[in-house]
């Protein structure tokens, strides 16, 4: 399992520091005892923008060197119940930096949100295609057998509303469901408990990447 390459961010002049070969614990890095109150652990956290374009398409010319299958799910079992393509990104010099932009606004949004204890991913990158001939994920969430250590579940959006046509990302928050803005470059957390699912895709493609960050069992 990957664990964060520690990226801090000066608030005032908004650069990432980039320090590496430093060690510290989980809870110096994700838990302030004076925000451990200050949560909201049933909602969810995006960034607009997060990606740039030209990051975009080096994530797609990454995938193109990869193997595209078919998804699965948890059962790993072909299903009607999950339609889309995927492939796996493992970290690479290649992808190094992917993992640690990642990580950079998870960092954020953790501190600001949930205050999880997380400690990494414990998967690998998720690429994953839905086409316009009804593409999609029905309601699941992202725990099961042998994925309990997933705390904070993470979806990039690769392509922008002007490319498909339905595949809305939909979160059900406990007081509603809600559709997370369609906008390429944006990147959205939430808890992996969270009901969600990928709507039928009617038209386009849409393409996101997906992951999580992990730490001890809930408890």
């Amino acid at each position: 399992m990957r664990g964060f390459l520690f990226l801090f961010v000066d608030s005032i002049q908004k650069k990432s520091i980039f320090v590496k070969n430093i060690h510290m614990s989980s809870r110096d890095l994700f838990m302030n005892n004076s925000h451990r109150l200050n949560v909201n652990i049933m909602n969810y956290y995006y960034f607009t923008k997060a990606f740039t374009d030209t990051e975009i398409e080096e994530i797609k010319r990454l995938a193109s060197n990869e193997i595209i299958q078919q998804a699965v799910t948890g059962q790993g079992t072909v299903s009607n119940y999950r339609k889309s393509d995927v492939c796996w990104f493992d970290e690479t010099n290649e992808t190094e930096w992917l993992f640690d932009k990642i990580s950079n606004y998870a960092i954020s949004a953790n501190k600001d949100l949930y205050n999880f204890d997380i400690w990494g991913f414990p998967d690998n990158l998720q690429y994953t295609i839905y086409h316009g001939n009804g593409g999609h994920y029905d309601w699941h969430v992202d725990l099961g057998p042998g994925m309990s250590n997933r705390k904070l579940s993470v979806v990039l959006q690769l392509t922008g509303p002007d490319e498909y046509e339905g595949g809305d990302l939909e979160i059900n928050v406990g007081d509603g469901i809600y559709k997370v803005p369609k906008e390429k470059g944006l990147l959205c957390f939430f808890p992996s408990f969270l009901l969600h699912r990928v709507t039928p895709t009617t038209s386009g493609t849409r393409i996101s990447l997906v992951t999580w960050l992990g730490g001890n069992n809930f408890r």
